[in-house]
């Protein structure tokens, strides 16, 4: 890239993170890239979280920290964080999560060498709560945001993204991220970068993990619902997945109404196959969960 390079705004937040929060801010401190800032958001921890962070900031000049005076949950911190980011780019991370070392670079660059694309999303490695490789995680193609969360845990996305499209909706947690890919994929174009440039950690205190399963496919049927009728970058067949996968976790939270809405929308959105479908995939929602099959970073939320 020519020279002088943008600057990369990274956002951190975390909550009693002290466990990985090193590991996460090493991974920053190791990237091939230079020119980016580390805004380091706790939400009013109660660990040694907040040692952790002074120790980094006092290492390094382009690390910040801001400190919520109370507990605002994930998608606060991460408007908090980027309110005060100035870079060009901007990026989060999770504090259990760390970066491989060309992973800005890469993703900046592309940016740069892509200017139509208003995110980047990569390739990730999943790890155990040691750090031992688990399997791979491949970047699905945006048109899938219509069924399930295509992105993974590391992007890039230019300023004007955020600027357009607003912050995270503090009313979706555990779906805030989600909600915000359906947003931009409604204005901007959404590319993967097949190179695995990301650590995304698998372990019991991770947040997609300990979190009430219920509570994360509730929340991320309300962002789909929102958005799913402007979705048309997506193939029909694929809003009309996303219409039966809105009707099976209906189903299982016993609410008809909304179930029978969101299958009459996935008969009119894409008719011919979609009637066997639905059927299918509604019997499979309401079949035992099969323990470990939610390990994926990002995916289909049922």
């Amino acid at each position: 890239m020519n020279s002088p390079e943008p600057l990369v705004s990274i956002i951190l937040p975390t909550y009693n993170g002290s466990r990985y929060l090193p590991e996460a801010i090493e991974s920053c401190l190791r990237q091939s890239y230079e020119n980016w800032e580390l805004i380091v958001v706790d939400d009013c921890s109660s660990d040694a979280t907040p040692d952790i962070i002074a120790s980094y900031v006092a290492r390094d000049r382009r690390i910040r920290s801001l400190r919520h005076p109370v507990n605002r949950k994930l998608p606060a911190a991460l408007n908090t964080g980027h309110a005060a980011a100035t870079g060009s780019y901007l990026t989060w991370t999770s504090d259990d999560n760390r970066y491989l070392p060309a992973a800005i670079e890469e993703m900046t660059r592309f940016l740069v060498e892509h200017p139509t694309v208003g995110l980047v999303y990569t390739d990730c490695a999943l790890v155990d709560e040691v750090g031992r490789y688990l399997r791979d995680y491949s970047a699905q193609p945006a048109s899938q945001l219509a069924y399930m969360n295509a992105l993974g845990g590391c992007f890039l996305y230019r300023r004007q993204v955020y600027q357009t499209i607003g912050g995270y909706d503090e009313e979706l947690f555990l779906a805030e991220d989600y909600e915000y890919w359906l947003r931009a994929y409604r204005q901007f174009e959404l590319a993967p970068l097949h190179k695995t440039l990301y650590e995304y950690r698998w372990h019991d205190q991770s947040l997609t993990k300990s979190a009430n399963r219920l509570a994360i496919r509730t929340s991320a049927e309300r962002a789909l619902r929102r958005h799913l009728p402007y979705l048309r970058h997506s193939l029909p067949q694929d809003r009309a997945r996303g219409w039966t996968v809105c009707a099976a976790n209906a189903v299982r939270r016993g609410d008809l109404v909304q179930a029978v809405t969101a299958y009459a929308q996935a008969l009119r959105t894409a008719p011919g196959p979609s009637l066997g479908y639905v059927a299918k995939k509604l019997v499979g929602r309401l079949r035992p969960h099969r323990p470990g099959s939610e390990m994926m970073p990002n995916g289909e939320w049922s």
